[in-house]
């Protein structure tokens, strides 16, 4: 069972990858928003862990 703290950080890979994918393909502006969304995840997670 994946609790849902453990959910949205496999969430926030799949964002990471996708926009690494994206820069890999030339398309630097949706890498870019994917990059964003990956961080802005990684950012509730480190926040609801203090």
């Amino acid at each position: 069972m994946v609790g849902k703290r453990q959910a949205t950080a496999i969430l926030g890979m799949a964002f990471a990858v996708a926009g690494g994918a994206a820069w890999f393909l030339q398309q630097h502006i949706p890498a870019a928003i994917l990059w964003g969304v990956a961080v802005i995840i990684l950012l509730k997670i480190n926040k609801r862990k203090r």
